[in-house]
């Protein structure tokens, strides 16, 4: 797994969110669905899916979210 730095560095290094990226957090995938000006539309689910929660968010904070979260960027 990527340290807090490697993650932090390689969402700096992504200048925007682009529909269809796969991040990880732990046991948590987040698929982003829609990209608008100012919200993105993501999905959350384990790896094991019994239900899918859209979430609408502004991207300032699902950036923040995903440095918490240490995410990795699993597809594009």
């Amino acid at each position: 797994m990527k340290t807090r730095a490697a993650a932090v560095s390689a969402l700096k290094a992504l200048a925007s969110f682009q529909k269809g990226q796969v991040w990880r957090i732990g046991d948590l995938n987040l698929a982003v669905t829609s990209v608008g000006k100012t919200l993105v539309h993501h999905r959350r689910y384990t790896i094991h899916p019994r239900g899918i929660q859209t979430t609408l968010t502004s991207k300032s904070n699902l950036r923040k979210y995903l440095m918490n979260g240490n995410a990795v960027l699993v597809a594009e």
